[in-house]
């Protein structure tokens, strides 16, 4: 399984593949491997969102940071591009954005249930969309 640092070069080449436009039958192949290589590490079991262990928590929010305050913005807007809804991705009373994960609840314990049970959905629903991305790029298999 990727690490959410490599997903974001994957993501990355995705969007700029992606972005040359004029795709060729070989083109189409790659952004269809590069993208369900990503959703099939998205969804996979071992996913972790790496996390800060300490999260802010005020007013009724917690904030969680990524570790070493990195960004994902490549990989949040394929997320957001496979799913059809923007960033940040909304999905309960989670927010996950690519900087930052916000999470509406009154207190750490209560966030952490909720990211974590948002996080599984997310991962769900990347999963449900990995036919559409085959059919829209064309079968990467052999």
């Amino acid at each position: 399984m990727a690490t959410l640092d490599e997903l974001e070069e994957l993501a990355k080449k995705y969007a700029k593949l992606k972005q040359q436009g004029n795709a060729n039958e070989s083109d189409r192949v790659e952004l269809a491997r590069l993208a369900i290589r990503i959703i099939d590490s998205i969804s996979s079991a071992s996913f972790f969102l790496p996390l800060e262990k300490d999260a802010l928590s005020s007013e009724g929010a917690t904030t969680y940071i990524y570790q070493n305050t990195a960004t994902y913005p490549a990989i949040f807007d394929l997320i957001a591009e496979v799913l059809h809804i923007t960033v940040p991705i909304e999905i309960g009373r989670v927010k996950f954005g690519p900087g930052e994960i916000l999470v509406t609840a009154q207190d750490k314990s209560e966030a952490d249930r909720e990211l974590e049970l948002s996080t599984k959905e997310m991962q769900k629903l990347v999963y449900a969309k990995r036919a559409e991305i085959l059919t829209k790029h064309g079968d990467p298999a052999p």
